[in-house]
């Protein structure tokens, strides 16, 4: 009698599904949904602090709580920045601002997020929809004349330079998109439209 009880408990062990599901990208997760640093689907969620909440994917210990900050999430984009194009980053136009406050208010925005680099033409025109030019992006001469870095402090390796660009006028040490397909150098202090970017 003891055997067959333990023989049924096996059998019935045997049939339960695991519902816990690992995702390693966004696209592993439903619509909308986000792929975790633990590896787990969150979905959007205004109720939660972080603003998502663990999909019912998560299992048992994780499903439909809010996803914590200290879950990895420290670098997750603000839910007012929205997806341009295929790059998988997301993005947000900010209002008219100097270079030096446009850069301080992306990177106080989360860990993830800086002042736009371009990395590339098609990313650049795509951004140009969410904020016609002028507006700033994370290049600058600041540290050396004439070495344009990246808000990230690397030398910047797309430049579409417009005719007579860079500047060698004084003060014009900051880089903003004056179209679609071209960046110009301008005076930091100016006031410009700009757009944060943000990882995920």
């Amino acid at each position: 009698m003891r055997w067959a009880a333990i023989g049924l408990a096996v059998a019935a062990t045997g049939c339960l599904r695991d519902t816990e599901f690992k995702c390693t990208q966004d696209a592993d997760c439903e619509a909308m949904g986000h792929c975790e640093a633990i590896g787990f689907c969150s979905v959007l969620d205004a109720g939660c602090t972080t603003g998502h909440r663990f999909s019912e994917s998560a299992g048992q210990g994780l499903a439909s709580t809010c996803v914590p900050a200290a879950a990895g999430n420290a670098g997750r984009c603000p839910m007012d920045y929205v997806a341009v194009g295929s790059s998988g980053h997301r993005y947000k136009r900010l209002g008219t601002v100097s270079w030096d406050q446009a850069q301080a208010m992306c990177a106080q925005a989360s860990a993830g997020s800086y002042l736009l680099i371009p990395d590339d033409a098609a990313e650049l025109a795509g951004l140009a929809t969410i904020a016609p030019p002028p507006f700033w992006i994370g290049l600058d001469d600041l540290a050396a004349q004439g070495m344009f870095m990246t808000v990230k402090n690397v030398r910047a390796t797309f430049a579409p330079w417009a005719t007579g660009e860079p500047s060698t006028r004084s003060g014009a040490d900051c880089v903003r998109a004056i179209s679609a397909t071209q960046i110009a150098t301008d005076l930091c202090s100016n006031r410009r439209a700009a757009i944060c970017e943000c990882e995920p």
